[in-house]
């Protein structure tokens, strides 16, 4: 398999959740070689472990249809550990939900990179808007910030009133 050609699956979007799946799948590994030598010992094989829909989604994306084998998992361990993908911060008045996350992702995902990785903070005193972090910029889309950049325009409004 070619690590080059791995795109994580939208639902793998952010830094903490590539680490969870490595995480999950490190431990699902671990049951595997485990389980390998039990059979060989004619031990009781210890019952799968579960995993997070993302990791699922991942083993899946990476396996194609194929068997999981040790060769195949610890490939896929060492794709997403060598994973150098850009990240954007994205600060809301809110955490998004599932559906509003979803778009987000997929628009940056479609307009920017689709290996990007997002976070999401959230901050009350934004009021509405976003603020997007990059390791070079940060983008001000916030109400408060549209208030202040046409404060002469709301001004003249105002007057007229």
């Amino acid at each position: 398999m070619a690590s080059k050609a791995f795109q994580l699956p939208p639902a793998v979007y952010s830094p903490a959740l590539v680490e969870s799946v490595i995480y999950d799948i490190q431990f699902y590994l671990d049951w595997v070689r485990q389980n390998q030598i039990r059979k060989t010992v004619g031990a009781k094989v210890k019952e799968e472990p579960t995993h997070s829909a993302e990791t699922v989604i991942v083993i899946q994306t990476w396996l194609a249809g194929k068997p999981a084998s040790v060769e195949s998992l610890e490939a896929l361990l060492l794709t997403l550990r060598g994973l150098k993908l850009p990240e954007v911060h994205i600060m809301l008045a809110a955490l998004p939900n599932q559906t509003q996350r979803e778009v987000l992702v997929n628009w940056f995902r479609t307009n920017v990179s689709p290996s990007l990785l997002l976070s999401f903070v959230a901050d009350r005193n934004l009021g509405g808007g976003l603020v997007v972090r990059t390791p070079n910029r940060v983008f001000d889309y916030t109400w408060k910030q549209q208030l202040i950049a046409g404060r002469t325009k709301l001004a003249e409004i105002l007057k007229r009133v």
